[in-house]
């Protein structure tokens, strides 16, 4: 009874665990910002869903950073470069760089 009581919990709390998938996340971000809306409204989305943007950063893109954490091993950085198109109010291009995770 205990050992199954520890092996639910255990399930329970792996539930909600970061798992890294370079293509669910470049996938995310493409339905998230596009190019050709606004930098502020690509600012809006990205902030919203977590992510800190680093407008200091600019120009030739602004940095978007999100930490997602591995427990028990570690955590993950996604990034997001945001680069201006012309007058630097539209959004240009979108790159997403790989994921990286440390552990602890």
């Amino acid at each position: 009874m205990m050992r199954a009581m520890w092996m639910l919990a255990v399930a329970v709390g792996l539930t909600g665990c970061y798992t890294v998938d370079q293509n669910r996340f470049s996938t995310f971000v493409a339905g998230t910002v596009t190019p050709g809306m606004s930098m502020e409204q690509a600012l809006v989305r990205m902030t919203a869903e977590g992510f800190y943007c680093d407008a200091k950063t600019a120009p030739p893109a602004i940095v978007c950073t999100r930490s997602q954490q591995r427990l028990p091993l570690g955590s993950c950085i996604e990034q997001v470069n945001l680069s201006h198109a012309g007058s630097g109010k539209v959004l240009g291009a979108v790159d997403v760089a790989p994921i990286k995770c440390s552990r602890w």
